[in-house]
């Protein structure tokens, strides 16, 4: 027997007692993952519909009823997102209903399968620890969870993002057809569901280029991505000329900049925000300086350059806005939360983080429980319920009873409440004859640069003690949820107009579009 033979013979028990060791480490992964996806579902899928639809999901609702050529027709003039999120729902819609649990379902299995993919990409691009710490943060995360309970395209984003992110990471180290084909797919896809899925594609594209500069099946995939992108500028551009988007550029950047960090980690709105915002931070602090202080090189290597595609893409936003493009607000750079979540989750999975590492992963998820579930809890911080509106109002004008005019105080959209409420029309020009007038105010309080939450896309009012409208009189006063309402009615139809009602009015003049009319 050679020296050789003897040499290797001696190493195979060691080699073997770090495979049995290797193996022993990972056999509770799967159990892990399993586990964490399903807690991430009972977060995502538990009241689903016990929130009403808000102005943005009405509208997804309302378009999911048209036939697909209608609804596609109508897309560039009510939505600033491309078409693929809204072709999906319109299919899921006819499967599982229109109601708001059986519309926010999709987003919800988004939401879901968003969790596993994460563990793939944090195992696949720094290490196993290291994607069980992103599938944790990634169940329990109060911003991802809200949006995988809202009917619009921000959770398909983000799982078609962390798919990208997954289909990159084999890419990285296998520039194979099939990999590179991954890659392309996904990201065509997420860039269909959102157009600002390029502040996570660009930076991949680019490292895939940087790397693999002489593949030409790298060279191909990244051209075949780009093109699909290219494909989408003309509707962007149609989208853009509708100015939906166009509040967002008059906001302060400093104030939308400082939001980034606090909603990525507990949302807006959070029961005991003052308590919950700085200690998440801390912990996000302390994990990174845990990757620069107490990670192997090779995994501080790994979770920075992760971490630097969310700065490339945030990078790339800045310079979106100095070419004049400003639409950033959190959920629109909502597909860069898993690489900067990543870089957290490299920092508290670093092999000498130890204790400290996994108490501070668990602290974090469990402020992103106790915000999840304490909005989920509180009826004021929820999103506005119009349907208890509808409730108190009854569905259709009492019998004996033509009409009625609704005044809903400082908000002028048919959205959401003509959801609920068949037949609701604006009252424009001559009067309209009605026997019964329902005023509606707004008790939700306002809050500063919000994008969710029951105080957006409201101004709140004050009910008058009475309304002294010609021929009425008070029947009764109810509260529900956000809103007040008090009937008045007449016995006999009177002709109301908006100078009628503005008359009426204490402090303000009645506003175009504030006056509703319900036929039976």
């Amino acid at each position: 027997m050679s020296v050789g033979t003897l040499a290797r013979d001696a190493r195979r028990p060691e080699a073997s007692v770090t495979a049995l060791r290797a193996r022993a480490i990972a056999a509770p992964v799967p159990a892990a993952i399993v586990g964490l996806t399903l807690l991430g579902a009972i977060l995502r899928f538990t009241r689903l519909g016990h929130q009403g639809y808000w102005f943005d999901e009405a509208n997804t609702a309302l378009l999911v009823h048209f036939s697909p050529g209608k609804m596609i027709g109508l897309i560039p003039q009510t939505e600033s997102t491309p078409p693929l999120y809204y072709c999906l729902a319109w299919v899921w819609a006819r499967i599982f209903g229109y109601g708001e649990a059986g519309l926010r379902s999709l987003s919800a299995l988004a939401g879901v399968a968003t969790v596993p993919l994460a563990y793939g990409a944090g195992a696949k691009l720094i290490s196993r620890r290291t994607g069980v710490i992103a599938a944790a943060l990634t169940a329990c995360n109060p911003l991802l969870i809200w949006y995988s309970q809202e009917a619009r395209a921000y959770s398909l984003l983000v799982a078609l993002s962390a798919a990208a992110l997954l289909a990159f990471a084999y890419v990285r180290t296998a520039p194979t057809g099939r990999n590179v084909t991954a890659w392309v797919l996904c990201s065509a896809l997420a860039m269909s569901t959102h157009y600002y899925a390029l502040l996570a594609i660009v930076p991949e594209a680019v490292w895939l280029l940087a790397l693999h500069r002489r593949r030409r099946v790298v060279q191909m995939g990244v051209g075949a991505a780009a093109l699909c992108g290219l494909a989408l500028v003309p509707l962007a551009i149609s989208q853009n000329g509708t100015g939906h988007a166009s509040w967002i550029a008059p906001i302060p950047l400093g104030a939308r900049l400082r939001q980034l960090l606090p909603q990525s980690l507990i949302g807006t709105g959070a029961p005991a925000q003052q308590i919950l915002e700085p200690l998440a931070a801390a912990l996000a602090v302390l994990a990174i300086v845990l990757a620069l202080a107490r990670s192997e090189r090779l995994e501080r290597n790994r979770a920075l350059a992760v971490g630097s595609l969310a700065v490339a893409g945030l990078v790339l936003n800045l310079l979106l806005i100095a070419a004049g493009i400003d639409d950033l607000i959190t959920r629109n750079v909502i597909a860069l939360w898993l690489p900067a979540a990543l870089l957290v989750a490299g920092g508290l999975g670093a092999r000498r983080a130890g204790a400290l590492g996994a108490a501070a992963a668990t602290a974090l998820c469990a402020i992103g429980v106790t915000a999840a579930v304490g909005v989920a809890l509180d009826r004021s911080l929820q999103r506005p319920d119009w349907r208890g509106v509808a409730r108190v109002l009854g569905s259709r004008p009492p019998a004996g009873v033509p009409a009625r005019a609704i005044l809903v105080q400082h908000y002028r959209d048919l959205l959401p409440l003509s959801l609920y409420l068949p037949r609701l029309k604006f009252v424009r020009g001559s009067a309209v004859r009605v026997s019964e007038l329902d005023v509606v105010s707004i008790s939700a309080p306002r809050v500063a640069l919000c994008w969710w939450g029951a105080a957006c896309n409201l101004s709140p009012s004050t009910l008058q003690r009475s309304y002294p409208v010609p021929g009425f009189r008070q029947l009764w006063v109810k509260h529900v949820y956000q809103f007040t309402v008090m009937r008045l009615v007449s016995s006999r139809p009177v002709a109301l107009t908006g100078a009628v009602i503005s008359a009426a009015l204490e402090t303000t003049t009645l506003r175009r579009d504030e006056l509703l009319v319900q036929r039976r």
